[in-house]
């Protein structure tokens, strides 16, 4: 298994940082606002002195029995729309949400990274890429900026409403996206109905969740059918595939045998798995923070 090193995390490109990690949680800086959230896998203890903890605007705490999972308490009035991030040439809202989110999942930039890297290597080549459980779209606008035909699907209307508003903040408004709001496994059903197939797939599935139809997602009894779905609509010659999950329970090399076993043109190319992570700048140490596997086809000169 390889592991990327954190001095290739673009800490310097990036209006997120990781101030601090331990105790079950992270002290983190979105652009000018600075929160606590829950991290259980810091079972290490704070760095940081308690007055820089302090500083934080709103934390956010579990709740047993909550229908969230949890609510958070502000200590200052935020900007009722949120705020927004760049990293890069790219810009993400940023607003709380009542799960505890706040509209990006950091530990996948290295991915975003990648995804364009990908496109850039494919010097221009227009590719159909899916990417499914999109969210609020930051591995889209990673692929419609270089260049890529990308559709967007996700069971959350609001989630896809988020992504479309990132798509225009930066400043990409005008590429060829398709947003799609539906049910993940049933609009891929519908796909290969259709016949349309993908040069490449991104996925990251939830472990758990509802489609608008009231649809239920468990990833332990969904996953193989889901796999299967992708199988039916990726193109014979695909040019990469891209595959993360913050499932506890699953690992990278669950992931690479899950694409091995159910993606035949996935038979050759190259693989790379590895841990999700944040650089926790006060530290040095990275906060795990689920896994990826890679798949990338073999090139000419390769």
């Amino acid at each position: 298994m390889s592991h990327s090193p954190s001095e290739n995390y673009p800490l310097d490109q990036f209006d997120y940082k990781l101030l601090d990690t331990g105790a079950f949680q992270k002290l983190e800086q979105l652009g000018p606002h600075r929160f606590i959230r829950p991290a259980p896998q810091a079972i290490w203890p704070k760095s940081l002195p308690p007055d820089e903890w302090e500083k934080a605007e709103g934390e956010y705490k579990y709740f047993k029995g909550k229908e969230t999972g949890g609510e958070w308490k502000f200590f200052t009035q935020l900007p009722k729309d949120g705020w927004k991030i760049q990293f890069r040439h790219l810009v993400f809202k940023i607003q709380p949400t009542g799960f505890g989110h706040i509209g990006i999942f950091p530990e996948q930039a290295l991915n975003w990274l990648w995804i364009m890297d990908q496109l850039k290597q494919l010097n221009g080549t227009k590719i159909q890429v899916l990417n499914v459980f999109g969210y609020t779209g930051a591995s889209t606008i990673a692929a419609a900026s270089g260049g890529a035909h990308v559709t967007h699907i996700d069971a959350s209307k609001a989630s896809v409403t988020w992504a479309k508003n990132n798509l225009e903040l930066s400043g990409l408004g005008d590429k060829p996206v398709r947003w799609i709001v539906d049910d993940a496994m049933k609009y891929m059903l519908r796909e290969h109905r259709r016949g349309k197939k993908y040069d490449a797939i991104i996925m990251d599935p939830p472990s758990f969740g509802r489609g608008p139809g009231g649809e239920v997602w468990n990833i332990e009894n969904k996953l193989s059918e889901f796999m299967e779905a992708c199988q039916n609509i990726l193109s014979d010659s695909p040019a990469f595939l891209l595959f993360t999950t913050h499932s506890p329970g699953f690992s990278a090399l669950t992931l690479e045998n899950m694409l091995r076993t159910y993606l035949p043109p996935c038979k050759t190319g190259t693989f790379e798995t590895g841990e999700m992570f944040i650089p926790d700048t006060s530290t040095g140490l990275n906060l795990p923070n689920g896994f990826f596997v890679r798949w990338v086809a073999s090139r000419h000169g390769q």
